[in-house]
């Protein structure tokens, strides 16, 4: 029996995840879904303005922030925690009671690759998802041509599975779904992973 939570809020050493306010759209679509190098990893419809983001991707309306009512429902606006910035996007996405599974997306802007910060993020998620929450499974798959998140994937304990071939669409056209997961059982195994000792961060 899961203990759903709902989208409550996380903190790590550089960032708060939280519920997104209507006032996030500006900061979320200048920081992250203008940019084509973040947006085409993503299956959202097109968005080319702000206004977009709500006519057409249909996120920001009311519908979309009342979904936050649901206990199951996972989105979360990763900020920063000295500026409180809105960088990016985290979604838990098709939790599955039957199995107690739930899969990982998620986005930065270009401005924040490469210092750790989405493998900070992953952590506190899967860390929730599994302590709280009480889910046994966690999987994410990515693209082959962005290999990058894969690695952040690895570094936050996740397995490799296998490669699904053309079995999924973004925005970058119909990709290959390279699968990773992390098991319960594994994660109280696993000792804290530290970003910030990780030669290689995302």
């Amino acid at each position: 029996m899961l203990n759903h939570q709902g989208t409550r809020t996380l903190e790590t050493r550089r960032l708060i995840l939280r519920r997104f306010v209507p006032g996030d759209l500006h900061q979320i679509y200048q920081n992250c879904w203008s940019d084509y190098e973040v947006w085409k990893w993503t299956s959202y419809a097109p968005m080319q303005t702000e206004q977009a983001v709500i006519t057409s991707a249909e996120m920001f309306t009311d519908r979309w922030l009342n979904a936050y009512e649901r206990p199951n429902r996972y989105s979360w606006a990763i900020t920063l925690k000295d500026t409180g910035e809105v960088i990016g996007r985290f979604f838990g996405m098709h939790p599955d009671d039957r199995v107690g599974q739930v899969e990982l997306a998620y986005e930065l802007g270009r401005n924040w690759w490469n210092q750790g910060l989405m493998t900070e993020a992953v952590q506190a998620v899967i860390d929730y998802f599994f302590t709280v929450v009480g889910f046994n499974r966690i999987y994410a798959f990515h693209a082959p041509e962005n290999p990058a998140s894969g690695g952040v994937m690895q570094k936050c304990g996740m397995t490799r599975e296998g490669t699904l071939r053309q079995a999924e669409r973004c925005n970058y056209g119909i990709v290959d779904a390279v699968v990773y997961s992390i098991l319960s059982s594994e994660y109280r195994r696993l000792s804290p992973i530290s970003p910030e000792n990780d030669p290689v961060n995302d």
